[in-house]
């Protein structure tokens, strides 16, 4: 049986993952909402540089086109964003709403999600 010690001697915190281009966006943007902005621009970006590697097939399949790649993926966004806040608008009704059981033992409801 061994006794070495198991955990690592180092207990420094790990090196951030986004890099330099994750320091320049700290740096520029330091309020959050700006950050937050350049986030989701650089995520457009780089989702539609990602669709650009596919061919006109592909795309058509996807129900998109290369000609109009970016108003496809910033529409994408948009309902995307538009979906999340009816699901949040939907479970803050349903949190909210007025406990009609009659056992108080009963478990709650489910909601069935699509």
């Amino acid at each position: 049986m061994s006794m070495t010690e198991t955990r690592p001697n180092n207990l420094l915190p790990a090196p951030r993952k986004d890099g330099l281009i994750g320091l320049w966006g700290r740096i520029v943007h330091r309020d959050r909402q700006d950050y937050e902005t350049w986030l989701e621009e650089r995520d457009m970006t780089i989702i539609t540089a990602a669709l650009l590697r596919l061919n006109e097939r592909q795309l058509n399949r996807l129900g998109m086109s290369r000609a109009t790649l970016a108003l496809d993926v910033e529409d994408l966004a948009f309902r995307a964003k538009q979906e999340a806040e009816v699901t949040l608008d939907i479970l803050r009704l349903v949190d909210d709403a007025p406990e009609d059981r009659q056992d108080p033992h009963a478990p709650p409801r489910a909601i069935a999600a699509e």
